[in-house]
């Protein structure tokens, strides 16, 4: 059979204008049934003909879909599209785990695979190679469809694949002539592990990564097998991005993955990049060394707020704004650049709150920073709690792109928030001299982020223009910056009782008896407590 895998387009709002990344998820249930004839359309970075993409539906027997929240609807047009041309349809990934009655549901959906897909995927393409009896579809967990009256059947959830190695490597061939980049870089992507232990509350991960019958929520790959995946990809390509939702979780595993990489000398053919943790980082400041000699020259931080309280409800009560502050310095100062998500309207957080959330990211001086609304994906715990609140304000997929806020809180209303993320925007990128302090940074030969002037052309052309472009689209100009967020003596001047604690950057600015009489006024307007 002929099987067609498509990643669907998403909206151009965020950060999505600048990073685009290979998907993984399909490459890998390809790798499941390599015995089928194959070909991938992203419609991220191929460019779509309408008519060439119909006779190419015309020569498949089957279109695989991957699916996001934000991307469902235009997943839904192109199997409506693929079902014109007689092709059976199926769905997977993110969203159809997170809503699987909605997305099975769809007229033109034959499919939905719930959670882990390799094994449940190559099991219904085997089942339909085979022209099976439908009553046989009954035994693929981790599936849902509909049956021969019209009900939507889920069948069990699929058992998690507890050694990682047993499933084939990606069809990275498939990736061919197709250019994925990061910030200027060509990349592709590995994943060394699924799932994390951690619980952070707005987190959709552990309804992917995890079956209720399990204990297991963390499984890894073997050193010897990461280190396949790792010659498997076109050493053409500048940046590896380790896309494990937290790459550093297991300590003694990290290190022996840094110390092969390092032994190998691959550090001196490319560049690698992940997600880690402030905590995890500020207590092992030598993994942070380590990291830089295996080659790692960005990571990034889940930043999220500076006040503990909003922190402390998200489950990141082992994080601090001290500590953000302190492995902020320590990863810059040894030239590995930071890629920071700043959450805005977190529940609890006042329009002053949020502005010293955006001062915050703008003082740490971070290379990157996305600033997310408060989103709560359909199918998590944090979802049913805003449902049961009466906070949600759209039931639109398209809102839940981590741009355009899909919800309010008692102190916000969405209009509000998205008010807020266009300023954040505003103030960080076009407004603090991000540029300049960039251009100084990256184009310096005898610097420590000279690492990047290999991609300057693409980088600028891309990343700035690109991005810049995407603001002013979205009417994302200076001039919509409040004065409140423009009058830094004044907005950061609350946000901790010790003078010494204060942002470094405005810490010169204030002095102790500035801060003194400035908290007795707030006290005594009783806007503050003493």
């Amino acid at each position: 059979m002929k099987i067609l895998y498509i990643n669907p387009a998403r909206l151009e709002a965020g950060l999505d204008a600048i990073i685009k990344g290979a998907p993984l998820s399909l490459i890998s249930i390809a790798a499941m049934v390599p015995e089928h004839d194959a070909s991938l359309f992203d419609f991220k970075v191929d460019k779509y003909r309408e008519k060439r993409f119909r006779n190419e539906l015309n020569r498949t027997d089957i279109v695989a879909i991957t699916s996001m929240t934000p991307q469902i609807y235009h997943a839904f047009d192109v199997a409506k599209m693929a079902k014109e041309h007689g092709c059976t349809t199926i769905i997977g990934g993110y969203h159809p785990t997170l809503a699987p009655e909605f997305v099975a549901n769809h007229e033109s959906v034959d499919y939905a695979i719930r959670g882990e897909g390799e094994h449940t995927f190559k099991e219904l393409i085997d089942h339909l190679d085979e022209e099976r009896d439908s009553s046989a579809l009954k035994k693929i967990d981790g599936l849902s469809y509909k049956n021969e009256t019209g009900k939507i059947v889920h069948n069990k959830e699929r058992q998690l694949e507890c050694n990682l190695d047993n499933l084939p490597r990606p069809r990275r061939d498939l990736l061919k002539g197709k250019s994925y980049s990061y910030l200027g870089a060509t990349t592709r992507q590995i994943e060394t592990s699924r799932g994390c232990p951690h619980n952070c509350k707005f987190c959709c991960i552990i309804k992917m990564w995890r079956n209720s019958h399990q204990h297991t929520v963390y499984r890894t790959k073997s050193i010897k097998r990461i280190m396949q995946e790792i010659y498997d990809v076109d050493w053409k390509n500048r940046f590896i991005f380790f896309c494990d939702d937290n790459f550093s979780i297991n300590l003694k595993r990290t290190n022996q993955i840094l110390d092969t990489i390092i032994r190998s000398g691959v550090q001196n053919k490319l560049h690698f990049s992940c997600q880690s943790r402030v905590d995890t980082l500020y207590r092992n400041p030598d993994l942070i060394t380590k990291f830089h000699k295996a080659g790692f020259r960005q990571i990034f931080l889940g930043i999220e707020s500076i006040h503990q309280q909003s922190l402390d409800a998200m489950n990141k009560q082992n994080t601090t704004s001290e500590m953000v502050k302190k492995v902020v310095k320590m990863l810059r100062d040894v030239g590995i650049s930071i890629f920071g998500g700043v959450i805005i309207g977190f529940p609890g957080e006042t329009k002053r709150m949020v502005r010293q959330n955006i001062r915050y990211a703008v003082d740490l001086n971070l290379d990157c920073v996305q600033f997310t609304p408060i989103t709560a994906f359909p199918g998590t715990e944090f979802y049913k709690e805003m449902v049961e609140k009466k906070m949600i304000t759209t039931k639109n997929y398209k809102f839940y792109d981590l741009f355009h806020p899909m919800m309010r809180t008692e102190q916000l209303t969405s209009r509000e928030m998205q008010k807020l993320v266009a300023e954040a925007y505003a103030e960080f990128y076009l407004s603090s001299g991000w540029f300049s302090r960039r251009a100084k940074e990256y184009l310096n030969p005898f610097g420590k982020f000279n690492w990047m002037i290999p991609s300057m052309n693409k980088l600028i052309k891309q990343g700035v223009l690109g991005g810049l472009g995407m603001l002013y689209t979205q009417g994302i100009t200076p001039k919509i910056i409040s004065e409140e967020l423009k009058d830094t003596k004044t907005l950061m001047i609350d946000i901790n009782s010790k003078y010494e604690n204060l942002p470094h950057i405005y810490s010169k600015e204030i002095t102790p008896v500035e801060i003194d009489i400035y908290k007795r006024k707030k006290v005594k307007a009783g806007q503050i407590e003493t």
